[in-house]
């Protein structure tokens, strides 16, 4: 048989070529990190394989190394999965991420979330620099310190907005549509900013007489404490009934939520986390004195996640009478993974039901009473209109207080008619 020429020497020729590419490899490597690329891979090789088996959707090897070679780095890596809730976060991060379930941090004082793909303010926190300064709920943060959020993480917004007390941050804020837009820099002297877990007061209602009304503003590591102390406070006072405020709450522990509703639902189901190729788990609450009196829940648009977890709770066990607007829609749960570096990668891990097997996420818990209010009002309101959000919170609230009477009366009604049964029993 004829041989073809040059064959003999053709595995010498494949080694020379995987040598050159192998070396035009390593010289692209070494430019990409000059330019400041890949200069995380070490932490790569460890969070491609944790995102791989562990996030909630299933995402293959070569999507990921792929979205990593082309960006160079991890927190652009992640971004690629379009979640807004998995991210990189670096040490300083991480470390001011831990300090929001401590009720404390240094900063100006607001909630944020992602609305649009923009930076956008879910409420002032009382008695905060935030607050004196004007800033609304739904107002769009475009720049701090003249640097534009445009594709910035949230995380990394944060970290440039909080600092020690005393120095300043310039935020630019956008509020407002179409002819009603307006754009301003606003210059914010940070503080200590300690959070309220919960809040609570007693007052006389011209019908129903005392009732309480308890705020749990988020869901940190006090609020399951801060929140019976809620509760013993008003039986002290003999209250007939309570309005529970979980308007603009963020969210926060899912244990803590979990723990705070154990006070209405005792041992049952609070909420089932579902995750990829593992069993459904359930959580439920602790045993102890349960709160039985009328309950009315005041909700909006900004209510999300644990404050869906018990407002879901107490919706599905009919404990209590939902009122105001639909909730945000956010039914996924993170794990926060710690990194070697002092970072950490906050990633969608599971989703999550309602005690009674609802998902919510994207569509969010419809009230029991839906606050009814016109076009004119709801395009304000959406526009972050500080007049209409005030107008809907206040229309939410006389509703609920509507609704809370009218059960402290049946209430009251049944237990006189249980009473006249019992002093005149049947022959």
């Amino acid at each position: 048989m004829e041989q073809i020429e040059g064959a003999g020497n053709r595995p010498k020729l494949i080694r020379r070529i995987i040598i050159f590419l192998i070396f035009l490899f390593l010289l692209g490597l070494g430019r990409a990190i000059a330019r400041g690329k890949y200069r995380d891979l070490g932490l790569a090789l460890y969070v491609i394989p944790v995102v791989r088996y562990y996030y909630i959707e299933p995402v293959s090897f070569p999507r990921l190394i792929a979205s990593y070679i082309r960006s160079g780095n991890i927190r652009e890596m992640l971004a690629s999965l379009g979640d807004p809730y998995t991210r990189y976060l670096d040490k300083d991060e991480y470390k001011q991420l831990l300090t929001q379930t401590e009720g404390r941090y240094e900063g100006v004082g607001f909630y944020t979330y992602f609305k649009d793909n923009q930076i956008t303010i879910m409420r002032p926190i009382k008695n905060t620099p935030a607050e004196a300064a004007g800033l609304r709920a739904g107002d769009r943060i475009l720049a701090i310190n003249g640097e534009s959020t445009e594709g910035m993480a949230l995380e990394v917004a944060v970290a440039k907005i909080k600092g020690p007390p005393g120095t300043k941050v310039a935020l630019t804020i956008e509020r407002g549509e179409g002819e009603r837009r307006q754009v301003e820099t606003v210059e914010l002297t940070r503080a200590l900013i300690v959070i309220p877990s919960v809040e609570w007061r007693v007052e006389e209602d011209p019908v129903a007489g005392k009732i309480g009304l308890v705020n749990i503003l988020q869901f940190s590591e006090k609020t399951p404490e801060d929140f019976r102390k809620a509760l013993d406070s008003l039986a002290g006072e003999n209250v007939s009934g309570m309005l529970l405020d979980l308007r603009y709450n963020p969210g926060g522990l899912l244990t803590a939520a979990v723990e705070t509703a154990s006070c209405f639902t005792g041992e049952k189901p609070v909420v089932h986390v579902t995750q990829r190729g593992k069993p459904v788990k359930t959580y439920s609450g602790s045993s102890g004195k349960k709160w039985e009196l009328p309950l009315v829940v005041m909700v909006n648009e900004w209510s999300a996640s644990g404050a869906e977890i018990l407002a879901g709770a107490l919706k599905d066990y009919e404990i209590g009478t939902l009122v105001g607007r639909t909730t945000f829609g956010k039914g996924v749960v993170q794990d926060v993974i710690s990194m070697v570096n002092g970072g950490a990668v906050t990633l969608t891990v599971a989703g999550y039901l309602t005690a009674g097997g609802h998902s919510i996420h994207g569509k969010g818990i419809t009230p029991n009473v839906t606050l009814e209010i016109d076009e004119d009002l709801e395009k304000l309101v959406e526009e972050g209109d500080p007049e209409a959000l005030a107008e809907v919170d206040e229309k939410t609230e006389e509703k609920a207080r509507e609704v809370l009477r009218e059960e402290i009366l049946q209430t009251r009604r049944a237990e006189r008619t249980a009473e006249w049964h019992r002093e005149r029993p049947a022959a």
